[in-house]
């Protein structure tokens, strides 16, 4: 059966996306998630795409493209973040999936010139590659372990000789970081409250030198983090003499602790708040904690400093705008600094 492709209205289809969204691409495709995520970004709504059967007019899958504000030296570029692609299970077969691919960029390519990135799953990889689009990045994850329990366990079934062996691994842990040192420099604490003007000239100031980079602003931040309709993430600022030197934003859920985005003046404050989220964490229990980065990025090398190692990779999907199926260049070359916080949601 014959499959057409057209771009969905956000207001109007509403109650058919989310019910679409919910059973087929996760239970956490709530309403509260659709209206921040499709309505209320600072940068724009999002833009969907549907395909359906041509007889009966069945809807078969969805994609979705959220702006982004994007810079580069200062000059301000149209960018988009592609996510939520699904397919109904029955219709996995690769023709539905490359053809809602294919509109979703021909489409963003019509509209503007710009920039988008996808962090596309394994089988996004391979409709990515039928349109000859391969990935430029990699993000590692890189890990740092906190304490050792979790392994112990996995390891020593007697409980009580577990716990002894924890101890001891747990003191190592603690022991081999002193090295590092907790800064006085700056203060480091977690802020509560919403992000104000600072956050936007910090991002302003620092942004250059970062290569391509996703906004950062205080409206931005303020949406994306403290916003977020399901999950609760954590700052910590470093401030010297009450200014500004730098934040980091991190997710902890269960034993495990993730590092969603790092942004600083410099690499020592970067390293200071590093230093400080390690021990915070480790304190609450945190088993791992994680920090993906690009594997390309200078910046990585902060994160190694402070004992973080290399784990797994997933590709990153960057591509200049327009796009053609004919002629699929234009992959960008550049540099990007992407974190795990610049994904969809």
């Amino acid at each position: 059966m014959a499959h057409l492709v057209r771009a969905a209205q956000i207001d109007g289809e509403r109650a058919a996306l989310m019910a679409f969204l919910s059973a087929h691409l996760s239970p956490d495709a709530s309403v509260e998630r659709y209206e921040w995520l499709y309505c209320k970004n600072p940068a724009g709504m999002a833009r969907v795409w549907v395909a359906f059967e041509s007889v009966g007019g069945k809807l078969i899958g969805v994609s979705a493209a959220f702006p982004r504000r994007i810079y580069s030296g200062g000059r301000e570029i149209c960018g988009h973040v592609l996510g939520d692609f699904c397919i109904h299970p029955d219709y996995r077969s690769l023709g539905p999936a490359l053809a809602l691919q294919r509109s979703t960029l021909e489409d963003l390519s019509r509209e503007s010139a710009g920039v988008v990135f996808d962090f596309p799953s394994t089988s996004m990889l391979a409709i990515y590659k039928r349109l000859r689009i391969e990935p430029q990045e990699l993000a590692i994850r890189l890990a740092k372990p906190l304490r050792a329990d979790r392994q112990i366990q996995k390891r020593i079934r007697t409980k009580a000789a577990g716990a002894i062996v924890a101890v001891a691994a747990n003191a190592a842990l603690r022991l081999r970081d002193t090295s590092f040192g907790r800064s006085r420099e700056w203060t480091i604490k977690e802020e509560t409250g919403p992000c104000g003007g600072e956050f936007t000239l910090a991002f302003r100031q620092w942004a250059p030198r970062l290569g391509l980079c996703a906004d950062r602003s205080a409206e931005y931040l303020n949406w994306r983090f403290r916003q977020h309709p399901q999950r609760r993430y954590q700052f910590l600022t470093a401030r010297k003499d009450g200014t500004l030197c730098g934040y980091l934003i991190y997710h902890w859920a269960g034993e495990d602790a993730t590092v969603v985005d790092l942004f600083a003046k410099d690499e020592q404050v970067s390293k200071a708040l590093l230093v400080e989220t390690v021990e915070m964490t480790r304190s609450c229990g945190v088993q791992t904690l994680s920090a993906p980065f690009l594997e390309s990025h200078p910046g990585r090398a902060i994160f190694e400093d402070c004992g973080f190692q290399p784990r797994e990779s997933s590709p990153i999907v960057v591509l200049n705008l327009p796009w053609n199926a004919s002629h699929p260049g234009g992959q960008i070359a550049d540099h990007w600094y992407l974190t795990h916080g610049d994904r969809e949601s």
